[in-house]
């Protein structure tokens, strides 16, 4: 799954991620280090004939309350499109239970079937801890057209509830959608598994439904928290 800006809305993923997101809060302060997080992802349908899905790759720094910079790449595992990214952002929220970022991306479209089509992206997080172990998170994007060739397009990219079974093992279920132009909704409920390593990053499972199918999800993310 996206060339100048990051971060609208709904519920929890994984535990580095989460812990990392954190960082940029209320409490976070102009001294406090830079944290380069680092976000790699693809998925596999699980029907025959098990083509590949999608790949994507990303890195971007929390630097106290302020995201920035954000660049990543996204292909669907075709030769013909491919999109390339670059954004910045803030944390608006951070408290006890309720966290909420916001970013804005520019994302140019590449290849044979892009047809060089330019958006905007802005981009909502939404975190609710309910409890120490219960939490909700929602990632809402829609492609906002900067030219003809693109579409309006409306990314409810997740929204989960998860369980902390303990340090390093959570689960999930939750929700995704996909509308593209005058096309009807996508729905694509999701189950999750996410484990977190201490010094590895965090690797997160989704079996999710597809039109037509199903895929897996492999999601992978590594923090470095810099020195002050």
């Amino acid at each position: 799954m996206r060339t100048i800006f990051t971060a609208l809305l709904f519920s929890l993923a994984f535990a580095l991620p989460s812990l990392a997101q954190d960082t940029t809060g209320a409490n976070a302060t102009a001294t406090d280090p830079t944290t380069t997080i680092l976000i790699a992802r693809t998925g596999l349908r699980t029907d025959a004939p098990y083509i590949g899905t999608y790949h994507c790759f990303e890195v971007f720094q929390l630097r106290g309350k302020w995201i920035y910079p954000d660049v990543g790449y996204i292909d669907f595992a075709t030769n013909n499109y491919r999109e390339i990214f670059v954004g910045a952002g803030r944390t608006l929220y951070d408290g006890e239970r309720l966290m909420v970022a916001e970013e804005l991306y520019y994302t140019q479209a590449v290849g044979p079937a892009a047809k060089s089509a330019k958006y905007l992206q802005p981009y909502t997080l939404i975190k609710i801890h309910f409890t120490r172990k219960f939490s909700n998170e929602t990632v809402y994007f829609p492609y906002l057209p900067l030219n003809n060739p693109a579409r309006v397009q409306h990314v409810l990219e997740r929204s989960k509830l998860e369980y902390a079974l303990n340090e390093a093992w959570k689960v999930g279920a939750g929700y995704a959608g996909y509308k593209y132009g005058d096309d009807q909704w996508q729905n694509k409920p999701i189950i999750t598994t996410t484990v977190s390593t201490k010094r590895g990053g965090a690797f997160e499972f989704w079996l999710q439904e597809m039109p037509g199918g199903g895929q897996i999800q492999v999601r992978y993310t590594l923090v470095h928290v810099g020195k002050k």
